[in-house]
């Protein structure tokens, strides 16, 4: 499986390290960029599933624009990308599968494809967020 870039974990990991109570909301650019939203929505011994997303509301739902799923590896303190939605394109995405809190299986071109762009969109989300 593919990992994040240095730059793009390096990115994850301060924007995991501003959670409190495993969630954070980060805006700083006074409405000229799309907050971003960061939560811990798994851990266990060996893993932790961290939630990226931007959000907007259209009809009185949330809409995730997009929302990306990392997978971080404890043991060998990398990221994977591992899932993607963009909710106006009703599109959705698992390229890890995890069962019962372990790996069991993974789809190899869209894992790397997934993991493309989220290098390109951390790199975003640094630039338009200061951080």
């Amino acid at each position: 499986m593919k990992t994040l870039n240095k730059k793009s974990t390096e990115t994850l990991k301060k924007m995991v390290s501003m959670m409190k109570d495993g969630y954070v909301k980060i805006d700083n650019t006074n409405g000229s960029f799309m907050p971003v939203s960061v939560e811990q929505i798994f851990e266990n011994e060996k893993f932790k599933q961290i939630s990226i997303a931007h959000y907007y509301e259209q009809n009185g739902d949330l809409m995730a624009d997009p929302e990306m799923i990392f997978i971080y590896s404890k043991g060998l303190d990398v990221f994977f990308a591992s899932y993607f939605k963009q909710d106006n394109l009703g599109m959705e995405e698992d390229s890890i599968i995890m069962r019962n809190g372990e790996i069991t299986g993974y789809r190899a071109k869209m894992q790397v494809d997934h993991t493309i762009f989220a290098n390109l969109w951390l790199k975003n989300i640094k630039q338009q967020q200061n951080l």
